[in-house]
């Protein structure tokens, strides 16, 4: 369970907190003898943040994995509640990330006390977000765009933060287990029923989004399960392919590559190719790992793989996801068509326009913008374009949205940030070899690998709604190598 590590108060303040509590239950009261249902769902939102801020600012620690588990039911369940119901659910993340910031945020602090890479990445992080709040003063924001952006990008260092209140021990591992077991139960059969029965299962989940053919399998549609998007069932079955992949790595049975098999072909079933490539970059990981005492072998064969691609590319004019580099511009010298190619090229253009600050927050690329200001948007001639008219793809990109929100330089802290810990994580990783902790560690190094290699075609990096048990399970591998790093060094 959470347990609150705080001294009882006195009996002043426990009478205090009664009479508060008292009149919120008086005011509930008043507002649904109103009618008053908006209001009163807002004032819960915000009676429930403040509790949980309460008891979270006195500290605590999950030792049981309750805060992984809310997170993947959430995450499992919110997308049939919210079709179901029509009630916005996947706000009650929201709640999580912001309610529970106060412990994350000390023990973020308590642990960079002794970790010098940890105070690194916080320097880094800072420096990003000192000179996105300088855009905002001085570029072209208005407050509440601004405002909503601000939050927006909060949402995953507090993630990262709350990951760090979880104690890896073997309840944890056990619960990472039946996580990796119990959803095949969930997703699997439904993405069975949206493949034979596609009738029935729209009568449930709703119509999909997506009915373009799958471009990795040329053949049927981007199935998405028991989620609102494709991108949402690959990113969740990757991570599951991964955890499948670190069972390995910490030396148990190999039949869990069965899954890591399944899971990757849920990948497939979804089309979505950023995923995939995400996922395959994870198996190289996976590989190096289990190939150790032969590294010197397996470096041989990735730069034999490598040449034999460019060659492809030369003499045979063959390159795999070709059509999608052209489409982004990469290649071929052509007019990109893609909308996250034309996102990303005027974002890069706003920083350059706004050099070296940027437009500021809330003004580009982001949720404060989408929501609140299109301004930029259409001074930038957005308005010839279709799927701008109609409100999509506006938030289908991430790091130009960085770029062009808090300026090269703000851009250039956070991609030092992400290439800091990413290759920190990796060294504490590889220092576990041999240790029955690997697992967890590796699994987090996946995480972190799925949401930076997915983070050019999408914000999915800072969304509770497909992110918030990635970061939980980053941040917990992060205080459980900080732990043990002293001791592993002198291993």
């Amino acid at each position: 369970m959470i347990i609150a590590r705080a001294s009882a108060g006195s009996s002043r303040g426990s009478l205090a907190t009664l009479s508060l509590l008292f009149a919120f239950a008086i005011v509930n009261a008043i507002l649904i003898g109103a009618s008053q249902w908006v209001l009163l769902t807002g004032l819960l939102i915000v009676g429930a943040v403040v509790f949980l801020l309460f008891v979270s600012g006195r500290g605590m620690e999950d030792k049981q994995g309750w805060i992984l588990v809310i997170g993947w039911c959430a995450m499992l369940f919110i997308p049939v509640l919210r079709h179901l119901s029509g009630v916005p659910a996947g706000y009650v993340l929201e709640l999580l990330v912001f309610g529970l910031a106060l412990a994350g945020v000390r023990q973020v602090w308590a642990i960079a006390s002794n970790d010098r890479v940890l105070r690194l990445l916080l320097g880094l992080l800072a420096l990003h977000f000192v000179f996105a709040l300088l855009s905002t003063a001085l570029g072209r924001s208005r407050p509440l765009a601004a405002l909503w952006q601000f939050q927006y990008n909060l949402k995953w260092p507090l993630m990262f933060a709350i990951g760090m209140l979880v104690v890896w021990n073997d309840r944890v591992d056990r619960v990472v287990r039946a996580m990796l077991r119990y959803s095949l139960i969930v997703i699997l059969p439904v993405v069975i029923v949206e493949i034979v029965m596609p009738d029935a299962y729209t009568n449930v989940f709703g119509a999909s989004t997506s009915s373009s053919v799958n471009p990795i399998i040329g053949a049927a549609v981007r199935y998405r399960g028991p989620f609102g998007h494709p991108g949402y069932l690959a990113i969740v079955s990757a991570l599951l392919a991964t955890a499948a992949m670190a069972q390995i790595v910490a030396g148990r049975s190999r039949w869990w590559g069965v899954l890591a098999i399944v899971y990757g072909g849920l990948v497939l079933l979804t089309g979505q190719r950023q995923e995939l490539l995400a996922l395959g970059a994870c198996f190289l990981l996976f590989l190096a790992f289990c190939v150790r005492p032969h590294l010197i072998l397996f470096g041989l064969a990735m730069g034999i793989v490598s040449v034999v691609i460019a060659a492809a590319y030369i003499y045979l004019e063959y390159l795999p996801l070709r059509t999608t580099l052209i489409r982004w511009g990469v290649i071929d010298d052509v007019i990109p068509y893609s909308e996250r190619a034309i996102l990303t090229m005027k974002g890069l253009a706003v920083a350059q326009q706004y050099f070296p600050l940027g437009s500021g927050l809330g003004t580009y690329g982001g949720a404060g913008a989408q929501k609140f200001d299109l301004s930029l948007f259409q001074d930038l001639g957005f308005g010839r374009y279709w799927w701008f008219m109609q409100g999509k793809f506006l938030v289908d990109t991430y790091w130009p949205n960085v770029a062009a929100e808090s300026g090269l330089f703000g851009a250039a802290f956070l991609l030092a940030f992400f290439a800091t810990m990413w290759i920190a994580l990796l060294v504490r990783t590889w220092r576990l070899l041999g240790n029955a902790q690997i697992g967890f560690v590796f699994l987090g190094l996946c995480a972190l690998t799925l949401l930076l290699l997915n983070s050019p075609s999408s914000q999915i990096l800072t969304d509770p709604r497909g992110a918030i048990v990635l970061w939980t399970i980053i941040g917990a591998s992060w205080r459980l190598t900080n732990s043990n790093s002293e001791r592993v060094a002198d291993a």
